[in-house]
């Protein structure tokens, strides 16, 4: 498989279809874009530039802030992938309806992907999803994935964002921009996708264990028993992170919970989302009840030091051969975390090597295969690469 970088694009929609009809020209085989767009930007244009360019079929999402390749990064201008290549296959379909059954939408969705495989003789087999964050919640979603493909399957993706409004963001296949929906993409390689995670957070130092205690959906209504936002602001103000009086909600993007696990001392991280009139705190996928949680912290060399180790891992087992490329889902709270130096982050992700790279800044991560803490992530790295 061929993995092709595209952009940062300047000039508008114009100049995407231009740079997509180059790649088209010289890369064999069947081919499928991913597009990444700022969520200021007119999508429409953009995906018809795309297509047209192309000559085949285009997937995408809106950005949490940010989306980059190894040329950098951007907040401001579209980025793309184009795969393909002889003996690649792939197969699309569009889960609509995601906020009212995310089942029975993914199960319907990932029927066609499934029969699609059994037509190619490819050894791997990998589904790629990009998801309206705003539709389900993420462990529903990753639920519904797993049992809708053979267990062989790998899953990697991740949800769209929108620049920190947390009003609404948007997924794109088959000429249309779409909400409440989930893209589903079918990937047919010989070779199976290297697949890493890895976020670099930890617990902040003096925090303490908190239980989750009432849970609906991905709200977290109390915690210890009391209130969860009251609960929560106290605990940053006693741990120094935040003043009394301030806002929590950005407060808490920067502050998050992580999830003991049976994983050691490892967090999974759940990213706050925002806070009910209730005193709830909104989560992007749920977490159990009884949870333990722990206010987490992060520093931006940390942060880089955790995406240097995540390129290490996913690319020693391609030691030896050229790396065809790479896809790279990055949570939006890193972005906010590093500021000016997500660049050295996206730097880090090259591990030093030179290959085209594609990824983009959302708002949860899928993966699913053999290692490590699998299932749907806050404010982690996760790394495909071929």
């Amino acid at each position: 498989m061929d993995i092709v970088s595209i952009g940062p694009v300047a000039g508008g929609p114009s100049a995407l279809e231009r740079e997509m009809r180059a790649v088209a020209t010289r890369l064999a085989g069947s081919k499928l874009a991913i597009l990444y767009l700022p969520y200021d930007s007119d999508h429409g244009a953009y995906l018809r530039a795309a297509e047209e360019g192309l000559g085949g079929p285009v997937v995408g999402a809106t950005t949490g802030g940010a989306a980059f390749t190894e040329r950098g990064a951007t907040r401001h201008q579209p980025v793309a992938a184009v795969i393909g290549g002889p003996g690649v296959g792939f197969e699309v379909s569009v889960a609509g309806g995601l906020d009212t059954s995310p089942a029975r939408a993914i199960t319907e969705a990932a029927r066609p992907v499934v029969a699609a495989a059994r037509g190619f003789t490819s050894r791997s087999h990998a589904l790629l999803t990009l998801a309206d964050a705003f539709a389900c919640d993420g462990e529903a979603l990753l639920s519904a994935l797993t049992d809708a493909v053979p267990p062989h399957w790998r899953l990697f993706g991740g949800t769209a964002g929108d620049d920190w409004r947390f009003q609404g963001s948007k997924v794109f296949a088959r000429g249309e921009v779409l909400d409440r929906a989930a893209v589903l993409v079918g990937l047919f390689t010989e070779g199976a996708p290297s697949l890493v995670t890895r976020h670099g957070w930890c617990a902040a130092e003096g925090s303490r264990e908190l239980t989750v205690t009432a849970v609906e959906g991905a709200r977290i209504v109390t915690l210890d028993g009391e209130p969860a936002a009251k609960v929560y602001r106290a605990e940053l103000e006693r741990l120094g992170l935040m003043r009394p009086g301030e806002d929590l909600v950005p407060v808490i993007a920067k502050y998050e919970l992580g999830a003991r696990t049976v994983f050691g001392n490892e967090l999974k991280i759940r990213g706050p989302m925002g806070v009910g009139e209730d005193s709830s705190v909104q989560l992007a996928a749920a977490l159990p009840l009884g949870t333990v949680v722990r206010v987490v912290t992060a520093d931006a060399d940390g942060l880089i030091a955790a995406a240097t180790d995540l390129s290490r891992r996913a690319l020693e087992p391609l030691a030896g051969s050229a790396v065809r490329g790479a896809l790279v889902f990055d949570c939006a709270a890193r972005l906010q975390l590093l500021g000016e130096r997500y660049g050295d982050q996206v730097a880090a992700f090259q591990g030093g090597r030179n290959f085209p790279m594609v990824g983009m800044a959302c708002y949860g991560e899928i993966a699913r295969f053999g290692g490590s803490i699998e299932g749907f992530h806050n404010s982690t790295a996760v790394m495909a690469a071929w």
